[in-house]
């Protein structure tokens, strides 16, 4: 036996107890002990309604004639065609079954057997009759329990033997079955069968699924397939029971149909043929019903994504009609009544381009789509709507292809209303490129401006003139009259130097008391002068404010491109060393910038030649201004400021020679210099007194642009022990201008890090939303100038207060900087400001004093 080719198995208590090599092998078993005890139900399957069990119900010396067809499933899922032999024996006086197993050779015509309908010709005719109906029923969308129900009955009336029927439905989901129709039955027995797991003791219906075969049971008292509910079959009568899955045409599992009697009852080939076909039926119901339920709740899923949407959405016919619309759609149309909009002058009066043109009828998007069946993406349009109001909308429109051809039957148009977000971002805009108070533009639009009509003029050989004006006597205004009446005359002064400037030309306020007139395509200095002598005379006149008279008079120095200049920066600074000489000629004056007047430039090549020995001299110097956290009143973090001990000069601002340490590529050595130094003393104070401290240190565009960057950063965090978290950047606007994908990585790898990015002097450069999404920035600092003027200046306080509710919209912190009153204080608390910096709290001072400063308890 060891030595024989086929696999042989000794089966005791009809359970596996022996087994030759070659049954091992077939069974893709290593040893004995992997399949002992193994029933032939767990690795025979009968393809039909043959079934194992009775094969194996054999008893001393009887024998199965001919070989059994079958398939063994094997340890590992494979499966394959066996040839069956089996016989009984008795093995130390205990009944036996000796199985032998081959590979099938052939597949005879009777693989596995199925016997064809034997039954007199009065009973096929009445199967076929019965099938047609039922294929009606399932034609004309009958409810599925009315049509399994009457199924049931129909093969009892076939069976004609006593047979009650029922049909099992399965949930895989659950590993259910569910009673599904069981008109004959006892009460009793179907309150069990409503709901049974899927498995082995629980009833012919819950193996048949669970092996995916036909389960037969003649004697429920006896069979182990009905442990747990023989006690309910025998109450209820029920004495022997079979049941077939129901399979789709994929071979998927929906359940069984399970017959029952109350007698003892084997199915002949007949009635297993019969249930058989009835099967085919039923999975053709239960499937068509599961294909029905699951569209009809794809498509509740898709009508309610498309209901809930923000974006409207619309499906527009052939001649411009609405065929379906969500909510969305509708409200932002302002369509009551759908159904009354045949035409599309219906729900608007007209389309137009940003640049104000009219779309004309029949040039619509939908109206393109139709004529050349490409689709339309990203398109923004305004809207004019039947109640003269106006939205924007970023519009998609998408072909609908008829089936039967490639015509478009339809357009789908989705659409976002951008009306809000393009009134916000103009404001912004606005209030980035024009300054509240006079309403001139601004410094930034100025540069723009200046850089753009220097461009030009390099190109076109032509020249261009700068006059930088600076008040004469207006502080002594603010000082007697109070800032708001230095604000009225600031605005009514903007209004006079209007009148000097023609519309070729650019009026601008830089701040405080300071104004720029640029006058492009220049022909002479006498063009010049006359604006000049035009303002001196607009200004010399009186202002009245509040009942009192105030003279003023302005200082002006001329810069001429590319005379003195060939850009903007030094364009500017001859025109403010040419103003500073008017003031010095008795102010209320005008000069043209010369080389005389080269005192500021002389002071320029001091710092110059200074800086390049500063650093290696130990010249500079980190000081601290402490951060404070709104909600506390404590320390927070600091913001660390290089100061320049200049021999024979004393202490020297940054705004006097970080300018020219960036011309000069000095930046990033004098940059790497107070980083390192700040996160030093950083946490040193952190080991000391302050373990949560965190420090701000200024990154300027160049340094930032520095592809090295990063790697320093991760080198001095390494060096001195600062966590990465406890490490700010701060960048100015004019950075985030540059290439998004050369900043971007820069920017991702310090993410990586932990360092954080504040977005330094917000609202005074090109405070535009897309780069608040583009790039990862975690702070915004809201810029002096707009903290100074609080709370006197509406401006002042609403653009403040939009800063704020954006910040907050976007998940970012505020700092606001400058704080110097407890007017400031207050109202910045009441907006939901953060963090604050400012005089009111602290200079900035040396890391002794802050140090000192962190020593304190709050008060």
């Amino acid at each position: 036996m060891q030595l024989l080719p086929d696999a042989v198995y000794v089966l005791t208590d009809q359970r596996i107890s022996f087994a030759n090599p070659a049954g091992l092998e077939l069974l893709k078993a290593e040893s004995l002990s992997q399949i002992l005890g193994l029933r032939p139900e767990e690795f025979l399957i009968a393809q039909h309604h043959q079934t194992v069990r009775q094969l194996f119900e054999i008893g001393k010396n009887e024998r199965i004639p001919g070989p059994q067809y079958f398939q063994c499933k094997a340890l590992d899922g494979s499966r394959i065609d066996l040839e069956i032999y089996s016989r009984g024996f008795m093995l130390d006086n205990i009944p036996a079954i000796l199985i032998t197993a081959r590979k099938q050779r052939s597949s005879p015509a009777a693989y596995p057997v199925m016997i064809s309908s034997q039954y007199p010709s009065s009973r096929v005719h009445e199967a076929l009759h019965h099938e047609k109906e039922i294929l009606e029923m399932i034609a004309l969308d009958k409810p599925l329990t009315d049509i399994l129900e009457d199924v049931c009955d129909r093969m009892e009336r076939l069976l004609d033997n006593g047979a009650m029927c029922a049909i099992s439905l399965y949930h895989p989901e659950d590993g259910i079955l569910r009673l599904g129709a069981g008109p004959s039955l006892p009460e009793s027995f179907t309150r069990a069968l409503s709901v049974l797991p899927v498995g082995t003791s629980h009833g012919c219906s819950a193996e048949a699924v669970f092996y995916d075969r036909i389960t037969i049971v003649q004697d429920i008292s006896l069979s182990p397939s009905w442990e747990n509910l023989k006690s309910v079959a025998s109450a209820a009568g029920i004495r022997a029971a079979w049941s077939l899955p129901i399979r789709t045409a994929f071979s998927n599992v929906l359940g069984s149909v399970d017959v029952y009697y109350d007698y003892e009852h084997h199915p002949n080939d007949d009635e297993q043929s019969m249930i058989t076909d009835a099967s085919d039926l039923i999975g053709l119901a239960i499937d068509k019903k599961n294909m029905e339920q699951s569209l009809e709740e794809s498509e509740e899923r898709y009508r309610s994504v498309v209901t809930n949407l923000t974006e409207g959405i619309m499906v527009i016919g052939s001649k411009g009609q609405i065929l379906t619309s969500n909510p969305s759609a509708l409200k932002i149309l302002k369509i009551d009544y759908p159904e009354t909009s045949e035409k599309r002058q219906r729900y608007f009066r007209r389309l137009f381009t940003e640049d104000g043109t009219t779309v004309d009828t029949g040039n619509d998007p939908a109206s393109r789509v139709f004529r050349n069946g490409e689709p339309i993406l990203d398109l923004t349009l305004g809207v004019e709507l039947q109640d003269n109001s106006v939205v924007w909308l970023q519009i998609n429109c998408l072909p609908i292809i008829r089936k039967s051809g490639d015509t478009v039957s339809s357009v789908l148009v989705s659409f976002t209303d951008t009306t809000e977000m393009r009134a916000t971002q103009q404001q912004l805009s606005y209030m980035a490129s024009y300054d509240a108070l006079t309403g001139l533009p601004n410094r930034h639009y100025l540069n723009q401006r200046l850089n753009k009509a220097v461009s030009d003029a390099a190109q076109l050989q032509q020249k261009v003139a700068l006059m930088f004006l600076d008040l004469d006597r207006f502080k002594n205004v603010n000082d007697t009259a109070g800032h708001a009446a230095g604000d009225t005359l600031l605005r009514e002064v903007a209004q006079r130097l209007r009148l000097c400037v023609s519309e070729h030309n650019l009026l601008a306020r830089l701040g405080g008391d300071e104004f720029v007139i640029v006058v492009e395509n220049l022909r002479d200095a006498a063009q010049i002068r006359a604006i000049g002598d035009q303002v001196l005379q607009q200004l010399h006149i009186p202002f009245y404010i509040d009942g009192k008279e105030y003279h003023l008079g302005t200082s002006i120095g001329i810069s001429i491109y590319p005379h003195d200049g060939s850009d903007v920066s030094e364009l500017m600074r001859c025109a403010d060393s040419a103003m500073y000489h008017a003031k010095e000629c008795g102010k209320n004056n005008y000069q043209f910038f010369t080389t005389e007047l080269n005192v500021r430039a002389q002071h320029r090549y001091t710092i110059e030649s200074s800086l390049r020995r500063a650093l290696i001299e130990h010249e500079f110097e980190v000081y601290y201004q402490p951060k404070i956290a709104m909600h506390s009143g404590q320390i927070i973090g600091a913001e660390a400021l290089i100061r320049w001990n200049m021999p024979g000069m004393g202490l020297t601002s940054p705004a006097e020679f970080i300018p020219i340490a960036e011309e000069l590529g000095l930046i990033l050595p004098i940059g790497r210099w107070v980083l390192e130094q700040a996160c030093q003393q950083t946490m040193q104070w952190r080991r000391q007194t302050a373990s949560d401290l965190t420090i701000s240190v200024n990154i300027s565009p160049k340094q930032f642009a520095d592809a090295a960057l990063p790697a320093f950063i991760a080198g001095v965090l390494d060096r001195t022990g600062l966590p990465g978290t406890a490490l700010q950047l701060e960048i100015t606007e004019g950075l985030l201008m540059s290439d998004p994908e050369q900043l971007l990585p820069v920017f991702n790898a310090l993410r990586a890090l932990g360092v954080s990015i504040s977005l330094d002097d917000f609202g005074t450069g090109f405070s535009s939303l897309s780069y608040l999404q583009r790039f990862p920035i975690d702070n915004l600092k809201i810029d002096r100038s707009f903290i100074h003027q609080i709370p006197d200046h509406q401006d002042s306080i609403a653009l403040t207060q939009a800063i704020i509710a954006m910040a907050s919209a976007l998940k970012m912190r505020v700092t606001a900087e400058g704080v110097e009153t407890e007017a400031q204080l207050h109202f910045l608390s009441e907006t939901g400001c953060h963090d604050l910096q400012g005089y009111y709290f602290s200079p900035p001072v040396t890391a002794e004093k802050f140090g000192a400063l962190l020593s304190r308890k709050p008060a």
